[in-house]
């Protein structure tokens, strides 16, 4: 299985919707067996794909080693597309017994999830540098960094540069590459974005760019992809050319 891990520093750049919307595609038109795994306390990504955030089955028994991960995972309604959901419990977690006095708390992510038989699995982390995302950067093989044509999303694009490199003294990770949302063609400041990612993430921005579209506000609503919703809308073409993309990249 390939782990990657879904992340940004700055809040509000589609970084649950990506993770949501790639794996669903990768599932539904690469038949590629894929989990989801919701390591954010907002359980935003449980909520899109129609999960209650108060469901207990997630990884915080796990990761305090009541459960293991196969007993929390739960399918949606996307063939192939499983998912451990999330809840307000993982705030904190790391300051709680038993994780708080285990020097190796941030393995624990790694090792429960290991053996798990899929193909591809995508984490979901906070809008932080925190503990969590720290465990989800020691799971994973990969990263994917979202971001947005805005300045402070590339601030926050170099603060991740930094901290790829400091994760990389303890555990070797990869960058796929970056994801773009809310694209417009006609930005002015388009040139001057795509400059500073080239900058900090040398050759790894996907050409596939997500445009606006009220339609993934639909289908948030509904709790479920855009592809089950408006599946010819532009968002899910366009997640559909950055699955696709996606794959190709990853040599999966």
């Amino acid at each position: 299985m390939r782990t990657f891990v879904f992340c940004s520093f700055k809040g509000g750049t589609a970084k649950t919707s990506s993770a949501l919307h790639i794996g669903a595609c990768l599932a539904k038109y690469h038949a590629k067996r894929v989990l989801l795994i919701d390591f954010d306390s907002q359980a935003n990504l449980s909520t899109g794909i129609g999960i209650g955030p108060d469901s207990l089955d997630t990884m915080v028994p796990v990761l305090q080693g009541k459960k293991k991960a196969i007993d929390v995972i739960r399918p949606t309604l996307v063939r192939g597309l499983d998912i451990i959901p999330a809840n307000t419990y993982l705030d904190g977690i790391e300051s709680n017994v038993p994780l708080v006095s285990d020097l190796y708390a941030h393995e624990r992510l790694r090792k429960a999830i290991e053996s798990l038989p899929y193909d591809i699995c995508f984490i979901d982390t906070p809008p932080s540098l925190g503990w969590l995302t720290q465990a989800a950067f020691y799971a994973a093989h990969s990263s994917v960094i979202c971001a947005l044509p805005e300045p402070y999303s590339i601030l926050a694009m170099n603060r991740l540069k930094e901290y790829h490199a400091a994760i990389q003294e303890h555990h070797s990770i990869a960058c796929s590459g970056v994801v773009i949302s809310f694209w417009d063609e006609r930005g002015a400041t388009n040139n001057a974005f795509l400059e500073a990612i080239h900058v900090a993430f040398p050759n790894l921005l996907f050409h596939s760019k997500i445009r606006r579209d009220i339609a993934v506000n639909r289908a948030i609503l509904q709790g479920k992809p855009v592809i089950e919703t408006e599946e010819k809308s532009r968002a899910s073409i366009d997640y559909q050319a950055l699955a696709a993309e996606f794959l190709k990249r990853a040599d999966l």
